[in-house]
């Protein structure tokens, strides 16, 4: 991905199929060839021994998940913040989730 963005989940539906104005379509064309780019330095570590097999898999698939959204306009960017070191990620929020996505509380010492 772009230094700072990086793509989220499908956010947008409303985008028609002929691809939108020539100003999205540059836009995900730029946005495809980062894609590109980025599963190609993935490849580049898988080979050098920097990425197991389980974790190229799974980049793979997510880059194939981003580049499907960017295809079908259904994307949206964010700002990403480098210097935030857990980039936004809180802890008590994401376990709350959890519970309530499995219906039953966190295991553990809590």
């Amino acid at each position: 991905m772009a230094e700072g963005t990086e793509m989220t989940g499908i956010q947008d539906g409303g985008h028609d199929e002929a691809g939108g104005d020539s100003g999205e379509m540059t836009e995900r064309v730029g946005l495809a060839r980062e894609i590109g780019q980025g599963l190609g330095d993935i490849f580049v570590e898988y080979v050098r021994g920097g990425v197991a097999f389980d974790e190229l898999t799974f980049l793979t698939f997510e880059a194939i998940e981003s580049l499907h959204a960017v295809a079908s306009g259904e994307y949206e960017l964010e700002e990403f913040d480098e210097d935030d070191e857990d980039g936004g990620y809180e802890i008590e929020e994401a376990t709350a989730e959890q519970e309530d996505l499995a219906q039953e509380p966190a295991r553990g010492g809590e």
